[in-house]
């Protein structure tokens, strides 16, 4: 009779992974596009779009941080560190005829992650520059200006 609460195996784990990895890949080329998408919607100032478009784009982060913590506990469970050096071990022990292309798809992620962050520090940077823009706007007024007749 077989068991069928048995634990993954090891084999089964690993190909988790390599789903998981697949997946993050297209999760982060969506997520490139969002952003792309988010620095145009903050050039026009297109706060509407911007707060609908955010909701998505908070959504695709979540789901991609949430792959990373099973592919971190997934590693662990296989006896590696849980982070990218554990991945690059790992990749060492697979059979040479996988080696090769799991390492590609591994490089590719941590390509795209890297270009995402770049994508998104430059979206910060402009929004704490139109944030210095307004500020200083606002701070402009002289003490005595008339508003609508009334000086203050």
């Amino acid at each position: 009779m077989a068991n069928t609460a048995q634990q993954p195996t090891k084999r089964e784990k690993v190909q988790s992974l390599l789903r998981g990895i697949r997946q993050d890949i297209d999760g982060y080329k969506q997520l490139k596009a969002l952003l792309v998408r988010q620095r145009e919607l903050m050039q026009r100032r297109d706060n509407a779009g911007l707060q609908h478009h955010n909701t998505e784009q908070t959504s695709l982060i979540d789901a991609l941080m949430e792959r990373a913590k099973v592919r971190s506990t997934t590693l662990v469970s296989l006896g590696f560190s849980g982070n990218s050096k554990g991945m690059e071990i790992l990749i060492t022990k697979l059979p040479d005829t996988s080696q090769q292309q799991v390492a590609l798809l591994w490089r590719h992620l941590l390509g795209l992650a890297k270009e995402s962050q770049k994508y998104n520090e430059a979206n910060g940077k402009l929004l704490v520059s139109q944030q210095e823009v307004i500020k200083s706007l606002l701070n402009q007024q002289p003490e005595n200006q008339n508003d609508y007749g009334h000086t203050r």
